[in-house]
């Protein structure tokens, strides 16, 4: 995906209603799981608050792809 496809596809998706977690998949193999809509986006790139309550932020240069999380994923 390039930078502009991530950040046109996390602005859908954090827009979504309702709202659906998602996973970004980096390049590196990590897998970040967005579980609220509560993202900023910040000149290429974009943080959130992440399952345990810490900042987590990634680079659109640096994302795989994106899919949503299967229904039972989210506890």
């Amino acid at each position: 995906m390039t930078p502009e496809q991530v950040e046109a596809k996390v602005i859908e998706l954090i827009h979504r209603e309702p709202f659906v977690p998602f996973v970004v998949e980096m390049t590196n193999g990590q897998s970040l799981e967005v579980l609220h809509p509560r993202l900023a986006i910040n000149g290429g790139g974009a943080v959130f608050f992440g399952p345990d309550g810490g900042l987590v932020d990634f680079e659109f240069k640096t994302v795989r792809s994106i899919r949503l999380m299967s229904a039972g994923a989210v506890a």
